[in-house]
């Protein structure tokens, strides 16, 4: 994920509810050590929230309170942004999140060695939902089955089984070139800015899709629609991240 800034983590996004009486009990354990964990890492000298969530992927020091106290259950893309910023492993503050990931990968060897051959693979399809508007408030990104693609089409477009996501757009800011309703099919480890290509990108708690257009002043985020949505600078890092570039699209008719 996006990742789907999956939630990057897109990562295409549902909201999530801050409601802590929709957490289960073991999501809310995993907040209380989270939060212990976090505490320590503060008195010993560690970023303050804001930005710790600006370093590691957490999108904004709202969002990160939400999952230190619980507001909104952790996913496995923040759980490794926590994890990597704490420098701990996820076992220390969710064995239940990292019991997931042990499994996961297990599954994905056993598939990967069953269909090594296979011309055909599966690529994930997310439940993220990429505005092409003014934005859509990020959401935890689960996988909802998969498309078939070709290996060699995926390797022409530099991406792989691994690195492919498919998302849905909605808006009509990129029309006439993405309609509403649309399926991308993005490329999560082509990052770097491509003067003219279509990017889904993480704009704060926002996830959206845009052209990225280099200007005198530096990288813009456009819409290809003109009655869209104005220019949003990129050159303050900390409020808009690349999450992969689009590169092919499949329009609902």
């Amino acid at each position: 994920m996006l990742f789907v800034k999956t939630n990057s983590d897109a990562t295409v996004f549902e909201v999530t509810n801050d409601d802590t009486n929709t957490l289960e009990g073991w999501q809310r354990e995993d907040a209380a050590r989270l939060l212990a964990l976090y505490k320590a890492y503060r008195a010993a000298g560690g970023l303050k929230q804001d930005d710790f969530a600006a370093k590691y992927g957490l999108r904004s020091q709202a969002n990160l309170g939400h999952y230190l106290h619980g507001r909104r259950p952790l996913n496995i893309e923040q759980a490794t942004n926590f994890a990597r910023g704490l420098n701990v492993n996820i076992g220390q503050f969710s064995p239940t999140i990292a019991a997931q990931i042990a499994g996961a990968a297990q599954a994905i060897a056993s598939h990967h060695a069953a269909h090594e051959d296979s011309e055909f693979v599966p690529v994930q399809r997310l439940t993220v939902r990429l505005s092409a508007g003014p934005g859509a408030a990020a959401v935890v990104e689960e996988v909802e089955g998969s498309l078939q693609f070709r290996r060699d089409f995926l390797s022409s477009c530099g991406a792989t089984q691994d690195s492919a996501r498919i998302v849905h757009v909605t808006g009509t800011s990129m029309e006439p070139t993405i309609v509403d309703g649309a399926v991308l099919l993005v490329n999560t480890r082509n990052r770097e800015p491509r003067n003219g290509s279509v990017f889904a990108l993480s704009y704060g708690d926002d996830l959206m899709v845009k052209r990225l257009i280099q200007t005198a002043d530096g990288w813009v985020a456009r819409s290809d629609n003109p009655d869209g949505n104005p220019d949003i600078s990129m050159n303050n890092a900390q409020h808009i991240e690349i999450i992969g570039r689009a590169v092919w699209m499949g329009a609902k008719l």
